[in-house]
């Protein structure tokens, strides 16, 4: 799935170019808005550099995890995507930059480097995954970062049902089908509500009693969802808990091994499949490129998303540390912002390209929400609490206008499909 290949890129047409490292949701969508912005007349030229062939389906990881197997699933083939405009895909990674040459140098150290020159130059290279160096957990956990991680998952579930139909014992049954997730962030709680509302139906399915299913989410803080608002942080708990979910909360994790989760106060907690969803650092790679970064390794950039001391380079989504000037907060890495900075940063680029003054960009936040389980979710939207199948609607909603922003209505009404589909 979405294997990473390299492929020269053309040579300069002699017109200004704009090179994007990075295809997620911050790179398409500013490449997207420079083509709808740009005329044929325009001298400029968009090269996107990205690896891989398609973008991954981040938002709906859940799903993929733990719905029926799907051998392959995009969310977006750029081929599709910049199919008749202006924008060119080369299928490779920034080694470093040349930033008195103005030069991006592509390629794996091991391979011949290829120089591509730019006018003005996006960083949208994203998040990794982030592992804490608890002992036993990056050998035992399985991240929650990529569709290759979500199948997986995908296939530890499917192995402990197949090992669960097995056995004659039933402590030794619940023993198979007990899975944990660390981590009560949007991610940890999305894949817990997922499990405990599709899993009992796929055990009735192949005649396992969904009541040795143990499903249970560890949190290390006194609550999960920080980044909600108290109530909606409640409401979610009431959800997973009807949904059979255990919560364990206000005790860290200290060490992990194959079959249990050690924590501070001397608990063990029994785990056949153990799920980390602990949070995301910056693209690693990006810090390596001479730009400057803050401690947490995103990149520093002023209020126009520009790279701290470099007037043709912009920073976006997840590697940028934007600050805002209203609050005084670093933006959370959030598609929301990654999209909004994207689109402000292609328009700021034909403003230079045309003479005209570029404009700070302001962040605002319309909303957010989480699902527990695909049918349900708590968020807030217009500074309004919102939840249930409301919420859920709102959620998947914005996964609809991306796919309609990038791809238009085609692009919209296929990909809305195959959502609803992996609910069934």
């Amino acid at each position: 799935m979405n294997a990473q290949t390299t492929s020269p890129c053309p040579p300069t047409s002699g017109r200004r170019r704009v090179v994007i490292a990075g295809g997620g949701y911050a790179g398409t969508t500013c490449a997207v808005t420079l083509a709808n912005k740009l005329s044929s007349r325009d001298d400029i030229e968009v090269l996107i550099v990205e690896p891989h062939a398609c973008q991954q389906a981040l938002s709906e990881l859940d799903l993929v995890a733990v719905g029926p197997p799907r051998p392959e699933f995009c969310e977006l083939w750029l081929t599709n995507v910049f199919r008749g405009t202006p924008v060119t895909v080369c299928y490779n990674r920034i080694d470093h930059i040349d930033v008195d040459w103005r030069v991006a140098v592509l390629g794996p150290r091991s391979e011949a480097h290829q120089q591509v020159e730019y006018w003005r130059l996006v960083l949208a290279t994203g998040a990794v995954a982030f592992v804490p160096p608890v002992p036993g957990l990056a050998e035992h956990a399985i991240t929650m970062w990529s569709v290759a991680d979500a199948q997986r998952l995908q296939r530890r579930i499917d192995e402990q049902f197949h090992l669960a139909a097995t056995l004659a014992d039933r402590a030794e049954r619940v023993r198979a089908l007990s899975f944990s997730v660390v981590g009560g962030g949007a991610t940890g709680v999305e894949i817990v509500g997922t499990m405990a509302q599709m899993l009992p139906k796929r055990m009735r399915d192949v005649g396992l009693d969904p009541a040795d299913l143990h499903v249970r989410l560890v949190e290390g803080r006194p609550e999960i969802l920080y980044d909600l608002r108290k109530e909606q942080r409640a409401r979610a708990v009431a959800r997973l808990r009807k949904l059979g979910a255990e919560i364990v909360v206000g005790d860290m994790v200290e060490s992990v091994d194959a079959t249990t989760i050690h924590l501070a106060s001397g608990e063990t907690l029994d785990t056949s499949v153990l799920v980390f969803c602990g949070g995301a650092r910056p693209d690693p790679h990006a810090v390596s490129w001479g730009l400057e970064a803050d401690s947490s390794g995103r990149l520093v950039c002023d209020t126009m998303c520009k790279a701290s001391g470099h007037d043709d380079i912009y920073v976006v989504g997840d590697v940028a540390a934007f600050r805002d000037e209203k609050s005084g907060r670093m933006l959370p890495m959030l598609a929301q912002f990654a999209i909004r900075e994207a689109e402000h940063t292609a328009a700021n680029i034909v403003r230079e390209f045309r003479g005209q003054p570029i404009v700070p960009f302001e962040p605002t936040m319309h909303g957010e929400f989480v699902s527990v389980g695909p049918s349900w979710g708590v968020g807030w939207m217009l500074g309004m609490n919102v939840s249930g199948v409301f919420a859920i609607f709102m959620k998947r909603l914005t996964y609809v206008l991306y796919w309609f922003k990038v791809g238009g209505v085609r692009l919209a009404w296929r990909r809305t499909r195959e959502m609803l589909a992996m609910q069934r």
